[in-house]
């Protein structure tokens, strides 16, 4: 993702903290993350984030799922391998109990989709992160999104087969840069009556095999470390850090039926990063 022949290469502690708190607040919010990355260094002038730093980063906001969820994620793990509890209230926003072995079909076959759509798309979404100004337009597509589902009444539709396969394929269409995962996910579960807690918890449990899929193709292509250890591991703190507080904080908007408000926030950042490539 070259911009300007200018751009640093080197990726200082500041710069690394800098993009860490930007993967963490962003990961997991419906403001998508690889668009503010993409605004990010380009406005820090950083040429290309090294490989290596990009997949701890990620690392570091799988790991603020896996805390966060880590009752529900044994409760999974405990139904596909024997019994088939229901899964528990793991905080005290959430109060659904449903058959966690469902569940885990569920986010399986919502996964596909998004596989197969993030094959298809690979050479797209490589062109698109070199193109901010493309990103920017993207987030105001985000906040379209987000403020269309906003429309739609709560309703206690439940997870089905169909719901997981259009939810997946709306997770394929997020690995475009400025689409948000968690912002076209949750709202695709929205619109199609399932509720508010529901959908945020389908949407982050979800987010668990893409977030892994993405960094097992990405270390493949890793040809050196070239990045400070100091970096790295303040880069992960930092994200880990902030993915957790940005999934509580995530939550607790939905349980209060605020989601749509973030289209706002997605269209100012999307204007402002239009007007900062073109001016």
């Amino acid at each position: 993702m070259i911009f300007c022949k200018d751009m640093e290469v080197h990726l200082t502690i500041l710069k690394a903290i800098i993009l860490g708190l930007v993967q963490g607040l962003t990961e997991f919010l419906p403001i998508s993350s690889s668009g503010h990355l993409v605004l990010a260094q380009s406005i820090l002038k950083i040429k290309e984030t090294p490989l290596f730093f990009d997949i701890m980063l990620h690392f570091g906001t799988l790991m603020a799922v896996i805390v966060f969820f880590w009752r529900d994620i044994w409760e999974i793990l405990s139904a596909l391998f024997g019994r088939d509890p229901n899964i528990r209230k793991s905080t005290k926003h959430y109060k659904t109990k449903y058959s966690a072995r469902r569940f885990a079909l569920y986010i399986i076959i919502g996964t596909i989709p998004t596989v197969i759509i993030a094959l298809i798309l690979k050479k797209t979404v490589e062109t698109a992160f070199m193109n901010p100004l493309l990103v920017s337009i993207m987030l105001i597509v985000t906040g379209l999104i987000l403020f269309v589902s906003g429309k739609f009444g709560q309703k206690e539709k439940s997870l089905n087969v169909i719901n997981s396969l259009i939810i997946g394929i709306a997770q394929g269409i997020a690995t475009l840069p400025g689409i948000s995962r968690s912002g076209i996910t949750i709202s695709t579960a929205l619109i199609l009556g399932i509720d508010n807690e529901k959908s945020a918890r389908f949407s982050l449990l979800m987010s668990l095999p893409a977030i892994l899929g993405a960094t097992i193709l990405e270390i493949k292509d890793i040809e050196s470390i070239d990045v400070s250890i100091g970096s790295v591991i303040a880069g992960v703190l930092v994200a880990f850090i902030t993915g957790y507080i940005a999934i509580k904080f995530l939550v607790r908007v939905l349980s209060h039926g605020h989601f749509s408000k973030f289209a706002y926030y997605c269209w100012v950042i999307g204007i402002l990063g239009i007007i900062w490539h073109v001016i």
